[in-house]
């Protein structure tokens, strides 16, 4: 779903949280898309990119790296104190 390119851009933006909206911008696709492809739902998806969760569970986090065909650590790293 990510190129490389876009893989490279994401990884260079600053760890304030997750990164899960600036995938969705860089695959070009709605948070919609993302919800019916992991099976949640939508306001999950916007609450994430919001970024009003501190922590997601590990199988919903394989699955939104699995869509995004990245690392877990891509879209949630860890941050750095």
């Amino acid at each position: 779903m990510l190129s490389s390119h876009h893989l490279t851009t994401l990884r260079k933006e600053p760890v304030t949280g997750n990164r899960m909206g600036k995938a969705i911008e860089l695959a070009g696709i709605t948070q919609r898309t993302v919800a019916r492809a992991i099976d949640a739902p939508e306001s999950y998806i916007s609450d994430l990119v919001r970024q009003r969760y501190k922590a997601i569970t590990v199988p919903n986090a394989h699955k939104i790296a699995g869509f995004f065909q990245c690392s877990i650590e891509d879209i949630f790293p860890a941050e750095l104190n």
